[in-house]
């Protein structure tokens, strides 16, 4: 299943369907959606905007924004879900704004509102951005170079050993996905050996002496051991729908969830085997309100699980994914962090010492399109953004992973390849 859609895409789409002869509306009235983007200058922030153009298949299409703003209000926040506040009001003509960081702080959620007199004001999603410092980044030879065809992966928190799979065509319309294991030395790879030639996407164990990971030609979850090269397997119904698998802190569980066409759920399953057992009930995707495709990660005390799930509050205009805290003893969902509107937090991963709770997010591209890296403090729930070099995009096919509480392992494509790439916070 393809990622969610974009909002400005499913705007369109949404009014595409819903376009229906009713009630039409004087087009003096009616105001375009504004499209917002945000980036960072030096100590300022550059917001920029266009009006969203709607094509409706119906004539007239009512209640559809077809006129641009009379003016435009640009309104600021300092933090994450701060309370937004004007900042200023501009004409029609023009469609950018540079904010110092000096008068709004080191980290900007932005939104503008689009005004005619005689309208109701029509909001832009907001986006954030932080003027905070360019971390270092440096490529990480742990995973060898690659071309987009390399997935999955997995680091331990001490670096000494990664893994990863790639897909290689065998025959026309014929694919393998090797699984491969590196023992590091001071970020070099020593050696690397071929752990499955059908497996796919690993995740160490916390001792960082076992692999677990889905085969599909088994219908279950392999668990290989490292030192005495022996695998065996966990049988799981609906294996081919396996998204995550995560690792209790004591080795004892595997979370995974899986997300099909239809519906999520999430799971836990001993590793001494038995029957996998429901940590919540089906959730439709239809509702929008789901567990992602995203990576899980168990949090170091064995408290939480950690996800990345949909959520909407039964209004399409309130639709975003939080990362949320799954209970590993079934009673449910126990919190999640709140976002603004349209914003899509993925990919969960916890330091070793559970203090801080690295993750990807949209938040800084209105379309949804780009991700960049974020770190919150568990402790105050401040987040921070981790700002790295110019052109350095952050996959969302892979969690970061972290060695130590101080360090941070990513992929992100550079002019269409992608690599692995290491960050010092």
């Amino acid at each position: 299943m393809k990622r969610s859609l974009s909002w400005p895409l499913l705007v369109l789409l949404t009014l595409i369907i819903s376009c229906k002869p009713k009630t039409v509306v004087d087009p003096a009235k009616r105001v375009r959606p504004v499209g917002l983007q945000i980036s960072v200058s030096g100590a300022n922030y550059d917001l920029s905007w266009e009006p969203i153009r709607i094509v409706c298949v119906t004539s007239p299409c009512p209640d559809i924004a077809d006129v641009e703003a009379e003016e435009y209000e640009v309104q600021v926040a300092s933090s994450e879900l701060g309370a937004f506040r004007s900042y200023r009001v501009i004409g029609a003509g023009e469609k950018s704004i540079r904010i110092p960081a000096a008068e709004v702080g080191d980290q900007l959620v932005a939104r503008i509102v689009s005004k005619n007199k005689t309208a109701p004001s029509v909001n832009s999603y907001p986006v954030m951005a932080s003027v905070a410092f360019v971390s270092q980044s440096a490529y990480y030879p742990g995973f060898g170079e690659f071309s987009t065809d390399v997935f999955g992966g997995d680091v331990t928190s001490d670096g000494t050993k990664s893994t990863y799979s790639t897909q290689v065509q065998e025959t026309p319309g014929t694919y393998v996905y090797p699984l491969y294991v590196s023992d590091l030395q001071n970020e070099q790879v020593v050696t690397t050996k071929l752990v499955n030639r059908l497996g796919g996407g690993a995740t160490f164990s916390s001792d960082g002496k076992q692999l677990a990971y889905t085969s599909r030609a088994e219908n279950g979850i392999i668990i290989h051991d490292l030192a005495t090269k022996t695998s065996r397997t966990l049988p799981v119904a609906d294996a081919t729908w396996i998204w995550s698998i995560a690792w209790s802190p004591d080795g004892k569980w595997l979370a995974y969830s899986t997300v099909s066409n239809d519906e999520s759920r999430l799971w836990k399953i001993s590793t001494s085997g038995g029957a996998a057992t429901a940590l919540t009930p089906v959730l439709p995707l239809r509702e929008s309100n789901y567990i992602r495709q995203s990576s899980l990660d168990w949090s170091p005390d064995g408290r939480f699980i950690a996800v990345s799930r949909a959520r909407n509050d039964n209004s399409n205009d309130k639709w975003r994914a939080t990362i949320s805290y799954y209970s590993p003893e079934g009673t449910g969902e126990v919190s999640f962090f709140e976002t603004q509107p349209s914003w899509i937090d993925t990919q969960p991963s916890f330091s070793p010492d559970g203090k801080q709770l690295a993750f990807l997010s949209s938040r800084t591209n209105q379309a949804g399109t780009t991700y960049t890296l974020w770190v919150r403090d568990l402790t105050t729930g401040k987040v921070r953004q981790i700002k790295l070099l110019p052109g350095l995009n952050p996959s969302s096919d892979y969690a970061p992973r972290w060695v130590g509480n101080e360090r941070l392992i990513f992929m992100a494509f550079v002019q269409n390849k992608k690599n692995y790439y290491s960050v010092f916070l």
